[in-house]
């Protein structure tokens, strides 16, 4: 019996059968037909144009958000121009006022460390000794 599959490629991952005096290229999806299953259908040169589509606007946006931040940079430190500065303010005192309402009065007391006691005895009778 002799192999019709021994010098046959399929395409597109086919299988290649051998049949009586003929082969047939067995595709695996619905997605390819032909005899070497060299056909791609519709539906998957429309997805393979949407996702290269996707992936250029996609690189489009990181380069625009690159771009405002490097002049966003340029902006702030080359010439000392802070456009956010007036909102970055206003959201730290609302803050700092949202903190406040939160934990009410704040009391403090000083706690000295490591304070000698023995000169605050001897001054206090020293004062009252000079008096």
């Amino acid at each position: 019996m002799t192999n019709y599959c021994h010098n046959i490629t399929c395409l597109n991952n086919g299988v290649c059968r051998p049949l009586l005096r003929d082969f047939k290229c067995e595709c695996l999806s619905n997605s390819y037909s032909g005899r070497h299953c060299e056909i791609i259908s519709k539906k998957i040169i429309v997805l393979k144009t949407i996702s290269k589509s996707f992936a250029y606007i996609v690189v489009i946006a990181l380069a625009c958000v690159a771009i405002f931040v490097i002049v966003m940079d340029i902006l702030k430190y080359g010439f000392g121009i802070d456009p956010v500065r007036e909102e970055r303010e206003r959201l730290r005192r609302t803050k700092q006022a949202e903190r406040r309402r939160q934990k009410g009065p704040v009391i403090q007391r000083f706690v000295y460390v490591n304070a000698p006691k023995e000169t605050f005895i001897k001054q206090n009778i020293i004062v009252e000794e000079t008096a």
